[in-house]
């Protein structure tokens, strides 16, 4: 042990030689409230992870629901003119769709940083 090392000299053991030490427990100890915070920011942290994730897959299948009608509503048009209004509103609901769906993750981002913060200020207040 680092604790207690033991020096032998002919086969004979000095005890005399003993180190004392408290030993690595007490050091570890002083960790611990750190560990806990720690802790408590990684399970938020990993729950926050789960929705993002949910929401995102949920985004994508709508996404990919839309895109994959579109062949079809090009196969309808009339003329160029609808080809245009077509592609147009195409274009226009897939950038509200991806600029909800980016603030929505942003969103929930800075929640999970925030209650951190606010727990963190309320744990030095109290």
């Amino acid at each position: 042990m680092l604790d207690h090392p033991s020096r032998t000299e002919g086969g004979a053991t000095f005890l005399g030689s003993k180190v004392p030490a408290p030993g690595l427990a007490p050091f570890l100890a002083v960790w611990t409230p750190t560990s806990e915070r720690l802790e408590a920011w990684n399970s938020n942290a990993i729950r926050v992870g789960d929705e993002i994730t949910q929401s995102w897959l949920k985004f994508l299948s709508d996404r990919f629901a839309k895109d994959t009608a579109l062949p079809e509503q090009l196969a309808s048009c009339q003329n160029m003119n609808d080809v245009f209004t077509v592609y147009s509103q195409f274009w226009q609901q897939a950038t509200k769709d991806y600029v909800s769906e980016y603030l929505a993750i942003a969103n929930a981002a800075w929640g999970a940083v925030r209650s951190s913060m606010e727990a963190k200020a309320s744990r030095k207040d109290g």
